[in-house]
């Protein structure tokens, strides 16, 4: 029984957290550095970016539910038409609207209300478009009409009860009830489980703390994690709800909408954007979940958004949460041929070229690797993810050592710091 697992494979991976927050080994994440951080960052930005282009790729093929559907039907083919076209000017919009406080139109506050909800807007504006064309049938969101579990008892079709009972029930005829032995099996994958939720929680908490974002307020490692340990998890899998924490995206993206920058010269005449004030509060977060708990009673409303509008949010923030990576700026060097004409970065002019590619590259193959550890779809192999990301900064520690005729000590304090 999966969901009988579940619950025995939270409340391991409730332990473990509990024992990490107590024992104070947030602390291990002193040997984090910037070479992790930017990987794991990156990692994620992808991961939208990725999504948000398959979804539009997937309504250019035929649809497996639907028995013997063409792609090249002339409906069919304007529903991919107009699910690009709204799943991309969506994107754009956002975008423009972010771009907006540097423009000379309307006033100041004017200007700062639309870069502040421009994706808000961009979802309304399409979303109107699309259900102006709703006879072309492009593809909503599914919102049930009652809020059951989805899980059924075997035989009958009805749901299954809100609790998950742990020693099994009828949603899987045919299983044992889970023995001792099975029991202490599921520590297993909840040891991966507890691993990724560490390196998840702690290394967006680090992202979000950097030195150059300024904040006054200092991060609540251990505490986040007992919370998780002594609520979340347990909470989780007796609801058979999926398990949660950190969202590394969409809270650097929160903290951006909170705020507020300055652009200026460098020594090199380049203009340099610095964070002035960051209004640190707890009303945004208790507006968005409270929202959230409003949008279980606006199903009706949220079927009238198209997916490809939500594929095209996800590239914002996937795009979005790119600038102010280093190892992003580093790829865009590679296309840079006169060396002359490189953005006069600290690094840039600290690091010699060949160094510096190597280094981006070797960063880039460990992204590669953990990239493709997220598509296996081998379950033996793809549960490796959360322990490679552990494995990283032992693998920045090692870069001294196994290659010091390649970088310096100089080097890598340029890089990494």
């Amino acid at each position: 029984d999966f969901l009988a697992a579940r619950v025995w494979q939270a409340l391991w991976c409730s332990l473990f957290t509990i024992l990490v927050a107590l024992f104070d080994l947030s602390a291990c994440m002193k040997v984090c550095t910037r070479f992790t951080e930017e990987i794991f960052s990156f990692l994620i930005s992808i991961i939208f970016i990725v999504g948000a282009f398959t979804t539009l790729i997937k309504l250019y093929l035929a649809n497996p539910d639907v028995e013997g559907d063409d792609p090249t039907a002339p409906e069919n083919r304007a529903k991919a038409f107009l699910g690009t076209l709204l799943g991309l000017f969506t994107y754009f919009t956002a975008m423009w609207c972010r771009a907006f406080p540097k423009r000379n139109e309307t006033t100041p506050l004017v200007r700062k209300l639309i870069a502040n909800y421009g994706v808000t807007l961009s979802i309304l504006l399409y979303s109107g478009i699309n259900y102006g064309f709703r006879d072309v049938d492009v593809p909503c969101l599914d919102m049930p009409d009652e809020i059951v579990p989805p899980a059924t008892l075997n035989g009958t079709g009805e749901s299954r009860g809100w609790f998950v009972n742990p020693f099994g029930d009828e949603t899987a005829s045919g299983y044992d009830t889970p023995g001792v032995g099975f029991i202490f099996f599921t520590a297993v994958p909840a040891l991966g489980l507890a691993v990724l939720g560490y390196l998840d929680q702690n290394l967006t908490t680090l992202l979000i703390n950097r030195k150059d974002h300024n904040l006054k307020k200092g991060g609540a490692y251990h505490l986040d994690l007992l919370v998780c340990g002594i609520f979340i998890y347990p909470i989780c899998g007796f609801f058979g709800l999926p398990f949660t924490h950190a969202a590394t995206v969409r809270s650097m993206s929160h903290l951006m909408s909170l705020m507020t920058r300055e652009d200026s010269k460098n020594e090199h005449g380049q203009t340099v954007s610095k964070v002035t004030n960051v209004v640190e509060q707890r009303v945004t977060h208790l507006g968005i979940h409270c929202l959230l708990l409003a949008a279980l009673g606006l199903s009706a409303v949220l079927t009238k958004i198209p997916k490809v509008v939500l594929a095209g949010v996800f590239l914002y923030m996937g795009v979005t949460a790119l600038p102010g990576v280093q190892l992003y700026e580093r790829l865009w060097l590679w296309l840079i041929w006169d060396t002359k004409k490189y953005p006069q970065y600290d690094y840039v002019t600290q690091v010699a070229r060949k160094p510096l590619h190597l280094y981006t590259l070797f960063q880039f193959s460990c992204l590669a690797v953990l990239y493709a550890l997220t598509k296996v779809p081998n379950p033996y192999i793809s549960v490796i993810f959360p322990f490679f990301i552990a494995f990283l900064p032992l693998i920045r520690k090692l870069v001294p050592k196994c290659f010091p005729s390649v970088w310096s000590t100089e080097d890598l304090k340029a890089l990494d710091t």
